[in-house]
Formats: C-alpha cells, structure tokens, sequence
C-alpha cells in the first residue's frame, strides 16, 4: 500500500496556492490599473476669443452649482450644442458662462438648458 507523506503534500499545496495567489495578485494588479485610468476632460475655454459676427449677441450667464471641471465641461456640451449658439466658455471660477449665440435664440430658451440638476442660471446685463 502506498502512503502518501504528509509533509510532501503540504508542500505541493503550498507551491500550488502560491501559483494562484500569484495569477490572482497579478490579476488584480491589472484590474486596479485599468480602473484608475481616468478620462482627461476636453479643454472648456474660460473666456471667448471670438467676437460676435452680424445677427449674433454675445450673453453672459452667471450659474451657481460648478464645483469642479465636469461641472464645466457638462455645461459646455449642454449649451455649445444648441442651435443658434456659435462660441461658448465656461468660467469656473467666476461661475460664469459667456457665449455667442444668433440675436433669435430666445434667452428663456437658454437658461432652460442652463437650470438643471443642482445648477441655477440668471442671465447679466
């Protein structure tokens, strides 16, 4: 009868555990790298270079609710793709969002857009 010696099982159960806890750990490793990759937010201007051209109008929005670049960035996407705005900045800092939009997109129309979730919109003079 063959027996089997303890002392040489607990070896080849300890080799094979370090060989899964090693693919695991490395598994892991990959997993945790993939997840910290964050995407870079597209560059949102602060301020307007352009000037407004013939039937355009250039409006200023004071908005509270920013806190940080997303906020900016959502903002931005929210109201550069309407139609009938031309230029759009978003000011962090001041809180403030300035654009140039054709003089008959309807004011309401854009602070509609701007008032949303925790963000609130009043247009300056």
């Amino acid at each position: 009868m063959n027996k089997h010696n303890p002392k040489r099982v607990a070896i080849a159960v300890l080799i094979a555990g370090g060989a899964l806890a090693g693919v695991a750990v490395k598994h892991y490793a990959a997993s945790s790298a993939r997840e910290r990759v964050t995407p870079v937010l597209a560059e949102i201007p602060s301020s307007l270079d352009a000037s407004p051209g013939e039937g355009e109008v250039v409006r200023v929005y004071s908005v509270s609710g920013m806190c940080c670049a997303s906020c900016t960035h959502k903002l931005h996407e929210r109201i550069a793709s309407m139609d009938g705005v031309e230029a759009c900045a978003v000011d962090l800092l001041k809180e403030r969002l300035t654009l140039i939009a054709r003089d008959d997109l309807a004011p309401e129309h854009i602070l509609s857009r701007l008032s949303f979730d925790k963000y609130t919109a009043v247009e300056l003079p």
